[in-house]
Formats: C-alpha cells, structure tokens, sequence
C-alpha cells in the first residue's frame, strides 16, 4: 500500500485535462488482461534466479521504511507510463506497449514468480513530461509497487524526485541519458539504455574512421532534454576526432511538420556526415527531408547517423530508400533478419507475438518485449533473496545484476554492481540499414568498453 503522506498539488484538475486530452478513459491506460495464448512448444523457461547480493539500499529517508521493506505477497503490480497517443505513439512507442504486455503475459503462463501473479498498468502520457506525474499518481493511487520502462528522458526526470522520495523502484527508464546514472542521488532509479554520451562517442569515432581527414558535421536534434544531452556529448567530443560542427538544428517534439528548414539550412553547409536525434515518425520525417535536399544539391551524400531511437525497421520502413546506407545503434538482435529468426528464443518471441495477432509490429514490441523480461529477471532475483519480493529487494536486485535478455545481440552483457557502476547497458553495436531487406549489419567489432 502507498504511504498515506499527502502532497499539495494539482493533479486533480491536471488528471481531468488529460482525461479530456485523451478522449475519455478509452485509451488511457490499460492493464493486461489478454485471454491466455499457449506458448510455443518449447522447453518452460527456468523460474530459478541468482540471490541479489552485494549493495544495500537505505530506506531510512523513505517517506514510510516500513512500507518499502514490506512483504509482496499475491500479486505484485508494475506501473508504466508511456505514449500511448499524439503525434509519435502508432510509429515509435505504442507498440513498446504490446510487447510489454506480451511478456508479462507470457511470463504468468509459465509462472516465472511461482505462484505470484505479475499486473502491468500501463498510462498515457502522450510523450508530455506534463502528463507524466499525473499518470504515475494515478498508478501508485491505483496500488503500483514498482516502475518500470516509463519513455522519454524528460518523462522519467518529471517524476525521479517524486519516487525516490517515497521510495517506489523506478526501473529500466527507456532514456540513455546521464541524469539516470546518479545512483548516489536517485537510488531507487536505474536506466535500461546505452547511456547517450556513449553512443554519441561510438558515433564520433565512426565517424573519423570514414573521413580521417577530418570531418564536417551537422547535428539535428529534438529540442527537449533528450536532444540536448544528445548533443552536448557529441559536441565535446568532437575535436578529440577532428569533427568541425558546421550547423545545429533543432524541432520541438510535439512539430509533425516536416524540417524543411532546418534540412535545408543543414544541405546548404554541405557537411560530411549529418548526427540526428529525432523521435518516432520524426526519424522518417527527417530522412524524407534529407533526401529531397540530396535530390536538390547534386554531389550532396552525406553519411547519416540516427539516434537509437530510431533503430527500428517499422519507422525507417516509413522513409523507404530515404533510410538506405543510414548508421545507428543497438544491443538487441535484428528481429527482420532471417538467419535471426531461427534462434530459438528468437522464434518463440514471434511465435507468441503471433499468437496474439501482432505479427505486424513484431521488431518494434521487441523493445518492450526486453525491457519487461528485464524486469521479470529482476523480481525474479529478488525473490530469491533472503527478504523476498519487497520494493527495497527489488532496487537491490536491479543494482546486483548480471544477465542477458533473450532478445540481446550475442556477446551483450546487461550488469550493474551498487552505486559504482550505474549503467545497465555495458555494451552496444552499430549498424547500418538496408532499405531494400530492411535488415541490420553490424558495423565494427561490438563496443564492450566505453565511457558512460
């Protein structure tokens, strides 16, 4: 149950907008309550997990201790907000819903908690840092033990003070950005993605590799605190590669227009390699854009290297031949690559994807078809330990962890050891598309180590 403690607000009015935002209740949230769909004839998984071992969380601050280190006993409730309506859900992040869910549902068939029985509730935000705590009261209202996979750097900052005040695990937040590796100030919050800085480096580094001469760049990013922390990275690591930032653009995340502007003012500097950092159908959008301004200034073929984000084939299938050749990143496996399918973890994915009716979204539901067998591993973990399942057992288990999903690329590692080492994703590999297979290759030998 969640602390009686009341904070003064105005969620209540802010609750009725979102409601009047939203269309009424249809849509705004769900909760998995799918009819069962009998798993592939494979072997059951294991329910067995390792003990979380090593770091200790303080809950002597918590708003209520004793509520934190409480038994979970029954069912045990996860509580998500994610953009689930607006300008970029259908293309980027609803299906992340499905595939979560899928999981969920997947992993109660096989009773990955033994006789505990796992509920997701999920709440749309509509990818408004705004609407974010009002989703998350309502969740913790509604009796939400833990978080986990909420999108968006600016959706999960909105509410990191709020739960780790009282204490709520605030897990695997979709978001690579560096504000979720503050384990010393934030305890009870962990991120699941390569951290942002990382990446930009990775991409840095390509970049030298192709033009050793040096390079010049533009960099186009969303204009909230994803595209800025996307940026500020690459920015300071650009001399160290000899990179000379020609042009920054930049589009709010809520503008479906196309960047005709900024493509065009990009295209007029004639950079070598342009670094993008949009968001859901804006990837499509800028790829589009791109590819007239190449149409309109012959010679113009610049490398491009996308965010993340955008490493999925349903949004780049959007921008067609726009998306050849592009260059971006990822730890999990090409979900469209045939000889891929054929893994058996692989193939049971799709099959129960498929069981569901959701064929269609299959590579992008992947992602949260990972983050919520993540999460799984975790209350798994921490059921095990010698305190069983409890808020504070499970942000242990979080930050003592050793595994791998079964939709990660081979060689990746997912691991956290206490407060030192922040960062679950330790490792990630580029890649570029093929528009005409939609598939992934890897680019380069897979990046282990890198600085976060």
């Amino acid at each position: 149950m969640r602390s009686n403690v009341k904070r003064i607000s105005g969620l209540a009015v802010i609750a009725a907008l979102t409601l009047a935002a939203c269309g009424g209740d249809d849509g705004g949230s769900t909760t998995t309550e799918a009819p069962s769909t009998e798993a592939p004839s494979t072997e059951a998984p294991s329910t067995e997990a390792p003990a979380a071992e090593g770091w200790t969380v303080d809950t002597s601050a918590c708003v209520d201790p004793d509520a934190a280190t409480a038994p979970i006993e029954g069912t045990i409730k996860i509580g998500s907000a994610m953009p689930l309506s607006g300008g970029i859900a259908a293309t980027a992040f609803a299906p992340v819903k499905d595939g979560y869910e899928a999981y969920i549902q997947y992993a109660n068939e096989n009773k990955l908690l033994g006789d505990v029985k796992i509920e997701v509730q999920i709440e749309d935000d509509q990818y408004n840092k705004d609407l974010t705590p009002t989703a998350v009261e309502k969740l913790l209202d509604d009796g939400a033990n833990l978080f986990s996979a909420i999108i968006g750097t600016p959706n999960n900052l909105a509410v990191r003070d709020l739960l780790n005040e009282e204490c709520y695990p605030q897990l695997l937040a979709l978001s690579g950005s560096p504000a979720f590796g503050q384990a010393a100030d934030y305890p009870w919050t962990t991120g699941l993605l390569v951290s942002y800085v990382a990446e930009a480096k990775a991409y840095a580094a390509l970049i030298a590799e192709r033009f050793p001469d040096g390079a010049k760049v533009a960099v186009f990013t969303v204009n909230n605190e994803f595209g800025q922390v996307y940026a500020d990275a690459f920015k300071e690591v650009a001399p160290d590669f000899n990179i000379t930032i020609v042009d920054e653009q930049t589009i709010e995340a809520t503008d479906n227009a196309p960047p005709v502007a900024q493509v065009n003012s990009i295209a007029s500097n004639a950079p070598d390699a342009v670094l993008a950092v949009p968001l859901g159908a804006g990837c499509a959008s800028f790829l589009s854009e791109v590819a007239n301004a190449k149409a309109a200034n012959a010679g113009w073929t610049p490398d491009l290297y996308l965010t993340s984000t955008c490493s999925s084939s349903l949004i780049l299938s959007i921008a067609g031949p726009a998306a050849d050749g592009l260059f971006t990143s990822t730890n999990l496996v090409d979900l469209n690559d045939p000889e891929t399918q054929k893994e058996p973890a692989v193939a049971e994915y799709i099959a129960y994807m498929t069981g569901l009716g959701k064929a269609d979204i299959i590579p992008t539901a992947g992602a949260g078809w990972h983050a919520a067998e993540m999460t799984v591993k975790i209350l798994q973990q921490a059921q095990a330990s010698a305190s069983g399942l409890t808020r504070a057992s499970i942000i242990e288990a979080t930050r003592n962890f050793d595994q791998a999903g079964s939709l990660n690329r081979p060689g990746i590692t997912l691991k956290m050891s206490g407060l030192e080492d922040p960062y679950m994703a330790e490792s990630m590999q580029v890649v570029q598309y093929d528009a005409d297979t939609m598939r992934f290759t890897a680019i380069g030998d897979l990046i282990t180590q890198f600085e976060s």
